[in-house]
């Protein structure tokens, strides 16, 4: 993105760019120790953020080691018949 992308980030979307796998789930898992002495309803966003860009990386690391995989499930539902 370049040098003035990064002027217009956030300290945590940086982090969130440049942490590996394990200080995402480091972050996540501190964030959700305190979420719970909070006792709060729903996740914080910056939870749901590292949540997803950790399911980001997952599925990328999946597609670069089974290039060729195929879906488990179908659109419309596991247990239908696949000729429709």
């Amino acid at each position: 993105m370049g040098f003035f992308g990064n002027l217009f980030k956030s300290a945590f979307d940086i982090w969130l760019e440049n942490a590996s796998y394990e200080e995402l789930a480091d972050g996540y898992e501190k964030r959700r120790q305190t979420w719970i002495k909070e006792g709060a309803g729903d996740k914080t966003p910056e939870m749901r953020r590292i949540d997803s860009e950790m399911v980001r990386r997952s599925n990328e690391k999946y597609e670069r080691e089974h290039p060729n995989a195929k879906p488990v499930h179908r659109e419309h539902g596991r247990y239908l018949p696949n000729d429709d």
